[in-house]
């Protein structure tokens, strides 16, 4: 039970520094945690309770890799509205 606990924390602080930087680098200065942050931590508990203690690094390296993602999509469709407005 202690090792799910420490997992949980480990998977939400990661989670939220993750979700900081990205939100950092967008540029956005106010913003709530979002409760998904939990659902991560909660992955990666059951995670290490039932596959192995690496899934937690697993399952944090996947959310970064999402969360890079989509922050290359807002920026492209940042670039592509700004482009369109300076068109017309």
């Amino acid at each position: 039970m202690t090792n799910a606990l420490i997992h949980f924390a480990v998977g939400t602080a990661g989670a939220f520094v993750v979700f900081l930087v990205f939100e950092r680098l967008a540029g956005v200065t106010r913003f709530s945690m979002p409760f998904g942050l939990f659902f991560v931590g909660v992955a990666c508990a059951s995670g290490s309770h039932y596959v192995s203690p690496w899934a937690t690094p697993a399952i944090l390296l996947l959310y970064t890799l999402v969360s890079a993602s989509e922050f290359q999509q807002d920026r492209a469709a940042a670039k592509a509205a700004a482009e369109k407005k300076k068109d017309s």
